[in-house]
């Protein structure tokens, strides 16, 4: 289960990191925060780190040992930044150089959660229906 989950998530945050790039999707180069969709705001610094989550993912999903590591690494600091999201003097002082208010925050702690999920499953057989 673990190696679903971060093959999952490696292609989810690696397609959002690029497609943060792509200004018809209201993606960026800069510093600068642009809404991409229209819903979640990114900048150039965003973009990176979306790609720092997403490239890992993909090189770790090959065993449950290394997925698990890679999403109970991911997983706390998402959760984390999530948590940071919601306190106001942290996401004022870091909105300029990171973007983490708005929706971002309930998907990075919703992302957090569900990686740290599947990071307590590795290595446990499926259960019989």
């Amino acid at each position: 289960m673990a190696k679903t989950i971060a093959l999952a998530f490696g292609i989810i945050y690696t397609i959002v990191g690029v497609v943060g790039f792509i200004t018809p999707f209201g993606g960026t180069f800069g510093v600068a925060s642009s809404a991409l969709f229209g819903v979640f705001y990114i900048n150039l610094v965003h973009n990176i780190v979306h790609l720092v989550i997403g490239i890992p993912g993909l090189l770790m999903a090959g065993t449950e040992e290394s997925a698990a590591r890679y999403l109970r690494v991911f997983g706390v600091i998402l959760f984390l930044v999530g948590i940071l999201g919601f306190i106001s003097p942290v996401e004022a002082a870091i909105r300029g150089f990171l973007p983490i208010g708005g929706y971002d925050r309930w998907l990075h702690l919703v992302s957090g959660l569900i990686m740290l999920w599947g990071a307590s499953s590795a290595g446990k057989p499926a259960q019989p229906a």
